[in-house]
C-alpha cells in the first residue's frame, strides 16, 4: 500500500510557508505585488493562517461524512486553484487570494492526513507513521528554502514565480497516489461498511485470512467501540468540552494545550522571520540569508529522520520534557551571546527590508559571536525535529475516541494555526522592542512547558486507539501520568492463547463477521471472563469503566 505518498501532503504544508518566507526577500516579488508597507507582509502571513485555522475546525465533520480518501482530495484541488492564482495575477489582491485559498487547503491536510495515519497504524508504528507530518513538513521548507536561494539571482519575474508555481506539483502527484491508498478501516466501520473494512484491514496488517487471532482482536474492538460510541456517546462539538465518562473535557484540554505549546516554541518565529534574523547575527546579504535559510532547512529535515527509530521506544512524554528542556537551552545561550555582542546600530545605518516587518537595529561584528548564534538556532530546530515538532502532531491524534476523534483534532489543529498568527504577529514586535530578550522569552517558556508536559500528560506509547480511549476515561485523574495504567480488556486479550489451552475456551469459530452484533456478543463475553480472571482482573473501579458488555 502506497501509504507514504501522503508525505506529498505534509511537503505541502511546509513548502508553502518556506517559499513565501524566501519571496518576500526578493526585489521583483516585493515591487510586483506592492509590498512597500509592513502591514501588507503581516496580512500575507497572517490571513491564511487565519483561514487554516477555521477550515480546520469544520474539517471534522466534514472528513466524518465524505470520507478520509475524498477530504484529502478535495484538498489536493482547492491547493491546486491558489496556487494557479497566486501565479497568474500581478496585483496584491490576486496573490492574497490565493494565499487565502490555499490556506484553506492546508488546514485540511494538517487536520485529516495525520487522523488517517492514527487510525490505519498499529499501535507500534503510530508515532512512527503519524512523524511523517513533521518530516514532510521538513521536506517542504527545506525545498522551498533551497529554490529560493537558487532563483534569488534571477531578479525577474521567474525569480518567485518558479517557487512558487512548483507548489502545484506536490497535490497533483498526491491525486494520483491516492488511487492506491485505501480509506480508513475505522471510518468505514463507523459507516457499517463491514466487508469493505474488514478487506482493508487485513491487507494493512498484511494477514493471510480472516480468522488470525491478532486480526480478529483489533476488528472485534473497533466494533465495540462503534456500538458503544452509537448508543452511549454524543457526536457534537458540546461533546469535546463535556467531562462524562469519556473525560473528552480533559482530552480536549491536554490536545488545544499541546498544539499551543508547541507554538509557543517559538519555532515559527524562526522560521517566518529567519532571513532578518540572520541579517542581525552578521550575515549581511540578502542572499546570504537564504543560504542560511537554506542550511537551518536541511538541518531541520535531517534531525527530524532520527525521530522515526526511537519516537515509538522512548515514549511520548519523554520525549517532549527532553525536547523542551534542550530547546531552552538553545534559546538562551542564543540570548546571552547576543546580549553580550550585539551593538545598536545608529539612525542613519539601521536596514530595512522593503516591506520588511521589522526593521534591522541591532548587529553582531564578531565573526566568532554570529558563527555561535548559528549554530545553536540550528540546534534549537534540530532539537524541535527531534520532539515536540513530531509529537504536536502524534499526541492530539491518539487521544480522541473515533465517534469524535475528527472534530477533536480539527479543534487542536484549529487551535495550533491560531496560536500561530499571535505568534507571528508578536515576533517582530518582541524582536523590535526587547531584542535579544525574544529568545530568553522563549527559552522560559519551553522550560515551563516541559513540566506541564511530565506533570499532566499520560503516557500513551505502545497503546491501541482503543486502549487510549479506555485509560482516558478511566481515573487518571487520581493517577500520575507516568504509573502504570490498570489493565485494559485489549491487554487481557493478548493473553487469550494461553487462557484458552488453561481453562477450555473454544474461540475456533468465532470469525470476522459482518454482523457486528454476533461479533461483539461472541467476543464480549471472552473478555468479561478474562477480565475477571484472577490474574488479570484490574481494580474494581477500573472492571466497572472498561468492561465491554454486548450492545443490541
Amino acid at each position: 500500500m502506497k501509504i507514504s505518498s501522503l508525505w506529498r501532503a505534509y511537503a505541502i504544508c511546509g513548502y508553502d510557508n518556506g517559499a513565501l518566507a524566501g519571496c518576500l526577500v526578493m526585489d521583483d516579488f516585493q515591487q510586483t505585488f506592492s509590498f512597500d508597507s509592513n502591514s501588507k507582509s503581516a496580512i500575507v502571513l497572517s490571513v491564511p493562517l487565519a483561514a487554516s485555522s477555521i477550515i480546520s475546525i469544520l474539517s471534522g465533520p466534514i472528513g466524518d461524512k465524505v470520507g478520509r480518501k475524498r477530504f484529502v482530495f478535495i484538498a489536493c484541488i482547492i491547493h491546486t486553484i491558489g496556487t494557479i492564482t497566486q501565479c497568474a495575477g500581478h496585483t496584491f489582491a490576486t496573490f492574497f487570494i490565493g494565499k487565502l485559498i490555499a490556506g484553506f487547503s492546508l488546514g485540511m491536510f494538517s487536520v485529516m492526513c495525520p487522523l488517517y495515519q492514527s487510525e490505519i497504524s498499529l499501535p507500534e508504528h503510530r508515532g512512527r507513521l503519524i512523524s511523517m507530518h513533521q518530516f514532510g513538513v521538513t521536506i517542504g521548507f527545506c525545498l522551498a528554502f533551497w529554490i529560493t536561494y537558487g532563483t534569488f539571482d534571477m531578479r525577474n519575474k521567474l525569480s518567485w514565480s518558479i517557487p512558487l508555481g512548483i507548489q502545484i506539483a506536490p497535490p497533483v502527484v498526491l491525486m494520483l497516489g491516492l488511487y492506491f491508498i485505501p480509506e480508513s478501516p475505522r471510518w468505514l466501520i463507523y459507516q457499517g461498511r463491514f466487508s469493505e473494512a474488514k478487506h482493508i484491514l487485513r491487507v494493512l496488517r498484511a494477514k493471510k485470512d480472516d480468522d488470525d487471532l491478532e486480526l480478529r482482536m483489533e476488528y472485534t474492538g473497533i466494533i465495540q467501540e462503534r456500538n458503544y460510541d452509537r448508543k452511549y456517546s454524543s457526536q457534537s462539538y458540546k461533546s469535546l468540552i463535556e467531562e462524562g465518562i469519556d473525560n473528552n473535557r480533559k482530552r480536549t484540554i491536554l490536545g488545544v494545550g499541546l498544539h499551543i505549546m508547541t507554538q509557543l516554541t517559538g519555532i515559527n518565529a524562526l522560521l517566518f522571520y529567519l532571513p532578518y534574523i540572520l541579517e542581525s547575527t552578521g550575515i549581511a546579504e540578502s542572499n546570504s540569508a537564504l543560504l542560511g535559510n537554506g542550511i537551518s532547512g536541511m538541518v531541520n529535515m535531517l534531525a527530524t529522520i532520527p525521530s522515526f527509530l526511537y519516537i515509538d521506544r522512548w515514549g511520548r512524554r519523554r520525549i517532549m520534557v527532553i525536547g523542551g528542556i534542550a530547546m531552552a537551552t538553545c534559546m538562551i545561550i542564543i540570548a546571552a551571546v547576543q546580549g553580550a555582542y550585539s551593538i545598536q546600530l545608529p539612525a542613519s545605518k539601521v536596514h530595512v527590508f522593503p516591506g520588511s516587518v521589522f526593521p534591522i537595529t541591532v548587529y553582531i561584528n564578531d565573526s566568532r559571536a554570529s558563527f555561535c548564534v548559528l549554530v545553536f538556532l540550528c540546534l534549537f530546530l534540530a532539537c524541535f525535529a527531534l520532539s515536540w515538532g513530531s509529537m504536536g502532531w502524534i499526541y492530539p491524534a491518539e487521544i480522541y475516541p473515533q465517534s469524535i476523534r475528527a472534530k477533536g483534532l480539527g479543534v487542536t489543529t484549529g487551535a495550533s494555526y491560531a496560536t500561530s498568527i499571535f505568534v507571528s504577529q508578536l515576533a517582530p514586535v518582541l524582536f523590535r522592542d526587547i531584542g535579544w530578550g525574544t529568545y530568553l522569552f522563549f527559552g522560559l517558556i519551553c522550560l515551563i512547558q516541559s513540566y506541564i508536559i511530565h506533570c499532566f500528560y499520560p503516557e500513551t506509547r505502545g497503546r491501541s486507539l482503543e486502549e487510549i480511549h479506555l485509560i482516558f476515561s478511566g481515573a487518571l485523574i487520581d493517577q500520575s501520568p507516568g504509573a502504570h495504567h490498570p489493565q485494559t480488556a485489549f491487554e487481557a486479550l493478548s493473553h487469550l492463547k494461553q487462557f484458552n489451552v488453561d481453562n477450555g475456551i473454544d474461540l475456533s469459530k468465532a470469525s470476522l463477521r459482518d454482523d457486528s452484533s454476533t461479533t461483539v456478543a461472541s467476543s464480549s463475553s471472552t473478555v468479561n471472563q478474562l477480565l475477571h480472571h484472577p490474574s488479570n482482573r484490574p481494580p474494581p473501579h477500573v472492571v466497572e469503566q472498561i468492561e465491554l458488555k454486548p450492545l443490541n
